[in-house]
C-alpha cells in the first residue's frame, strides 16, 4: 500500500482529536462562564472569534446547518418526500424500540407495516401529557444511557407541567433552526444582541441592572426592575454598545417602547430587527414597536417539547413550519383535520423519548394561501392564538372569546404600562391596569367600554388600577390568567 495512504489517515486521525480537543476545551469554558471576571471574558472573546465557526460551535451545528440548506429551497414533492421518510421512520423506532408505544398500538390495532407516510397518520393515537406524566419510563427507547439525555419540563402556564427527556444534542439542534430562521433577515450566528429576557446577569457586572459581555456579545438589561431610571441608563448603554438586534420578551421590549415614547427619545442607534420569544405576539403589540424602533418585529413558534418549530420568512408574516424538524396537524375538538384548532405535534429530532400525534394544547390557523413568494414550499400557519383554556376568555354564554377576537387596542392603552386579565366566572373579567402618571379615570371608562364593545356585550369587564403586575420568575409574562376550570 502507498506510504502517502498512512501519512493521509495519521493527519486526519490527528485533525479528529485536534478538533476533540477543542471541543472539550470550548464547553469546559461554557460551564465555566459565570466565573470569569471581566477581564478574562474581554481576553477571551479575541480568541473565540478567531476560531471557526463549525470548531466553535460543533459538528451537531455544521451538519444540521447543511441539512436544512440543502434541502431549503427543495420542490413540493421532494419535502413531501422527506416528510414521509422521516415520519415513517419515527413511527416504526418508537414501535420497535419503545415498549409504550410497542403496547399502545397493538391495543389500536396498528398495523405497523402499514404506515407508508403521514396519509396515514390517523390510524394512530393521540398522547398529551397526562400521558407523559403516566408512561414516561416506558417512553425512553431501549439502549438509551443516562449520558444521552436531558431532562426538560413544560412551562407549567396550567399549573401541571410535564417533564420529559430529550438527546443532549437538540439544544444545539433547536438553536440552529431558530439561527437559520432569523437568518432570513440578516441575522447570523454571532451578532450583538441587546437582551430583554429573564436572564441572569453574570456577576462580573459592575451594574446591578445591564451587563455587556463581549463573549456573547450581548447587552442584557435586567427586565424585572424597568422603572424611568433604570431605562433611561438601558437608552444610554443602547447608543454606547449598538447592538445589532433586540431579542427578547414582547412584553419586555413594549414597556421600553413606551418609556421611549413617553419621554420623545430619538435613538440615534437603529437596530437591524427585533427577535421576539416566548410570548405569544399580539399584532398590535408588533404593530406598535415596530413603529417605536422602526425596525421590523420577527417572530417563531416553538415549544419545550421541541416537536414544530414554525418562523416567519422575508416576505412574509405567516410562520412557515420547518418539515425537517416536526410535523405539524391542526385539529378541531373531534379530531378531524381542520382551518383552525389544537396543534397536534410530532417530533422528528428526539429519538431517545418520540412524542407522536402529541396534542399540545395550543391553538393555531392555517394561512388562506399556502404559496409563498420567498420560494420555500412550507405550510404557513397565519396566526397561533395561543391555548385552549388559559389564552382564552369564556362570555356569559360560556363560548371561548380569544384575545386576537378582543383586538385590544386604543389612545388609552397608550398610557397602559402593562396589563393583565384575570378570569374566575364565566361572562365576569378583572382587567388589572399598571398606569403612568398621565393615566386618567375617563381613560378605565373609555377601556371598559371598548372592551364590553369588542365582546358584543357579554364579557363585562371590571378594570382595576394596580401599582404592579407581577412578572414570572424567568421574565415571561402571561396576558391572561384563567382560572375556570378545563371542561
Amino acid at each position: 500500500m502507498p506510504q502517502y495512504y498512512y501519512l493521509v489517515g495519521d493527519l486526519s486521525y490527528l485533525i479528529n482529536k485536534g478538533e476533540e480537543l477543542l471541543m472539550s476545551l470550548i464547553n469546559k469554558v461554557k460551564n465555566q462562564y459565570y466565573r470569569f471576571p471581566n477581564w478574562l471574558l474581554n481576553l477571551g472573546a479575541s480568541a473565540y472569534y478567531k476560531i471557526p465557526e463549525k470548531y466553535r460551535y460543533g459538528s451537531v451545528f455544521t451538519d444540521t446547518i447543511e441539512y436544512i440548506r440543502k434541502n431549503e429551497y427543495s420542490s413540493k414533492e421532494e419535502i413531501e418526500k422527506l416528510i414521509d421518510i422521516n415520519f415513517v421512520n419515527t413511527v416504526k423506532h418508537a414501535y420497535y424500540h419503545v415498549p409504550f408505544y410497542n403496547k399502545l398500538y397493538d391495543e389500536h390495532g396498528v398495523d405497523i407495516e402499514s404506515i407508508n407516510g403521514v396519509k396515514d397518520i390517523c390510524k394512530l393515537p393521540f398522547i398529551d401529557k397526562d400521558t407523559i406524566r403516566e408512561h414516561s419510563s416506558e417512553m425512553i427507547a431501549d439502549g438509551t444511557s443516562q449520558g444521552e439525555m436531558i431532562y426538560v419540563t413544560t412551562s407549567g402556564s396550567s399549573g401541571n407541567p410535564a417533564g420529559f427527556y430529550q438527546p443532549d444534542s437538540i439544544t444545539m439542534e433547536e438553536w440552529v433552526y431558530t439561527v437559520e430562521i432569523w437568518g432570513r433577515i440578516g441575522y447570523k450566528p454571532d451578532p450583538s444582541r441587546l437582551v430583554l429576557r429573564g436572564k441572569k446577569l453574570h456577576p462580573a457586572s459592575g451594574d446591578k441592572n445591564f451587563f455587556y459581555d463581549p463573549l456573547r456579545k450581548e447587552l442584557s438589561c435586567n427586565i424585572f426592575d424597568m422603572r424611568d431610571e433604570t431605562m433611561a441608563v438601558y437608552c444610554s448603554v443602547i447608543e454606547q454598545y449598538k447592538p445589532e438586534f433586540i431579542h427578547g420578551y414582547m412584553s419586555a421590549i413594549i414597556i421600553l417602547a413606551k418609556y421611549i415614547e413617553r419621554n420623545n427619545i430619538v435613538l440615534k442607534h437603529q437596530f437591524k430587527a427585533i427577535l421576539a420569544t416566548s410570548e405569544n405576539v399580539v399584532e398590535d403589540q408588533k404593530n406598535y414597536v415596530e413603529k417605536i424602533f422602526r425596525a421590523r418585529v420577527f417572530s417563531f413558534y416553538g415549544h419545550s417539547e421541541r416537536l414544530v418549530i414554525a418562523g416567519e420568512c422575508e416576505k412574509c408574516s405567516d410562520y412557515h413550519v420547518e418539515p425537517l424538524y416536526g410535523y405539524c396537524e391542526i385539529l378541531d375538538k373531534n379530531g378531524d383535520e381542520a382551518n383552525e384548532g389544537e396543534v397536534v405535534a410530532t417530533g422528528f429530532l428526539n429519538n431517545i423519548m418520540p412524542l407522536i400525534r402529541y396534542k399540545t394544547g395550543d391553538i393555531a390557523r392555517w394561512s388562506a394561501d399556502q404559496n409563498c413568494s420567498c420560494g420555500r414550499f412550507y405550510r404557513r400557519i397565519e396566526k397561533v392564538i395561543g391555548r385552549w383554556h388559559q389564552d382564552m376568555l369564556v362570555n356569559l354564554n360560556g363560548a371561548y372569546v380569544s384575545l386576537t377576537a378582543l383586538n385590544i387596542h386604543s389612545d388609552e392603552f397608550d398610557r397602559v404600562v402593562r396589563y393583565k386579565i384575570v378570569q374566575y366566572e364565566k361572562g365576569y373579567v378583572d382587567i388589572l391596569l399598571q398606569v403612568d402618571k398621565s393615566f386618567s379615570n375617563s381613560d378605565a371608562t373609555n377601556i371598559k367600554e371598548l372592551l364590553e364593545s369588542k365582546a358584543n356585550g357579554k364579557i363585562i369587564f371590571n378594570v382595576q388600577i394596580v401599582e404592579q403586575i407581577a412578572i414570572l420568575k424567568n421574565g415571561k409574562y402571561s396576558i391572561i390568567e384563567q382560572h375556570i376550570e378545563t371542561k
